[in-house]
């Protein structure tokens, strides 16, 4: 419940003592598969806020993936794995043009692999979302593709405490107001909260 309320008011700091002081090796598969899904939400925040160990943790995420093959649907891998090359992207560039291509065809392949995995469908939308139309961006697309992702975690029943069910209703508000549907925005984020 910390982490998630730390989420809620936008304290990482939480996140990242929870990432240091935490023992991988120490973790059952369930506990190192709640552990990445954090890690996995931490990166990004230390890639784009600059922090002095942010490419530690890319390593380090890119370690504990490749520790989960197998134990993890293929789709949330390659959703990891997509991630991790737009971390990689973000902190080098010389990397950049090539690692972000990887990082988008990657989070399209988790997609068409399973069309309902909600991390998946998030970070598909983000990709369409984020890019440039130039570069195949969709803002369009990317609603119908939030509005999937939260719809399917709603049908799995997970919507408690879970920072992505969160995350997905944000990117789903903050498109609806970018696609012209302003209003429906604001209803939306009264929902939210």
């Amino acid at each position: 419940r910390e982490l998630f309320t730390a989420y809620l008011i936008n304290d990482m700091t939480v996140w990242d003592n929870f990432l240091h002081t935490t023992t991988w090796d120490s973790l059952t598969i369930e506990e190192k598969i709640r552990y990445i899904n954090y890690e996995y939400g931490y990166v990004a925040t230390a890639v784009d806020t600059k922090q002095p160990d942010a490419k530690q943790h890319v390593e380090c995420f890119k370690t504990h993936i490749d520790a989960l093959q197998g134990l993890l649907p293929q789709a949330t891998i390659m959703t990891y794995l997509s991630s991790y090359a737009a971390y990689r992207a973000k902190l080098s560039a010389l990397e950049f043009l090539s690692q972000g291509l990887k990082a988008k065809s990657l989070a399209q392949d988790a997609a068409n692999l399973d069309p309902t995995n909600p991390l998946a469908l998030t970070l598909v939308g983000c990709v369409d979302f984020y890019a440039p139309a130039i570069v195949g961006g969709n803002k369009h697309r990317a609603l119908q593709t939030f509005q999937k992702a939260v719809q399917q975690i709603e049908i799995e029943g997970d919507t408690i405490d879970n920072w992505n069910y969160v995350s997905a209703q944000i990117q789903l508000a903050m498109c609806l107001d970018k696609t012209g549907n302003r209003q429906e925005a604001i209803l939306y984020c009264e929902h939210i909260l």
